[in-house]
């Protein structure tokens, strides 16, 4: 075993032993190439074994926890916005749309409602997928609660999922089914 001293000072050694500060050790060859790098941190307990946390740790556990809290209202605001009375966009309104922009390309208030309809158009998007989100946890529930024997919220996950698919599957198999009977038609 190898054995080094390492001198500190009075103020160093306290700020090590109350967990402020960590000594950082580089292992070095014949040539003073850093071989190994090593930090040495004093462990401090709060006498239920839990580590004490710095204020810098704790500013920034809250700065993230503000953020997430953040985050969280602004979705709600957004989707609780009412969405302007627009029909859905059909591939021949796009075309016209396009014909328009190049007609009107100047024209900011254009611009401007086209924007706004972009927003309106992520909205209802958002809004779809947050319902179908509620309506898949609802039916999990329904699943898990069927029956004298409960199941797990994995399996009726697994179950509801795998009924979705072979459903999407069947679809799949019609919609081909009758292009095949058209083509054959013709």
């Amino acid at each position: 075993m190898i054995v080094y001293k390492i001198g500190l000072t009075k103020e160093e050694l306290e700020k090590y032993l109350r967990g402020e500060e960590r000594i950082k050790i580089e292992i070095c060859d014949g040539s003073d190439v850093i071989i190994e790098k090593k930090i040495l941190a004093k462990k401090t307990t709060n006498g239920g074994g839990k580590r004490k946390s710095c204020g810098v740790c704790e500013e920034n556990a809250e700065t993230k926890k503000r953020k997430k809290e953040d985050k969280v209202e602004r979705f709600i605001k957004e989707v609780s916005t009412p969405i302007k009375e627009n029909e859905r966009m059909t591939s021949e309104d796009q075309f016209i749309e396009i014909d328009d922009q190049n007609e009107e390309n100047d024209d900011i208030e254009n611009l401007v409602e086209k924007y706004l309809d972009l927003g309106d158009i992520n909205t209802r998007a958002i809004q779809k997928w947050y319902f179908l989100g509620q309506n898949f946890e609802r039916k999990v529930e329904e699943i898990k609660n069927q029956g004298r024997r409960k199941k797990s919220d994995q399996t009726a996950r697994r179950d509801l999922y795998n009924e979705m698919m072979r459903l999407l599957v069947k679809e799949d198999e019609d919609a081909e089914e009758k292009v095949r009977v058209r083509g054959a038609t013709k």
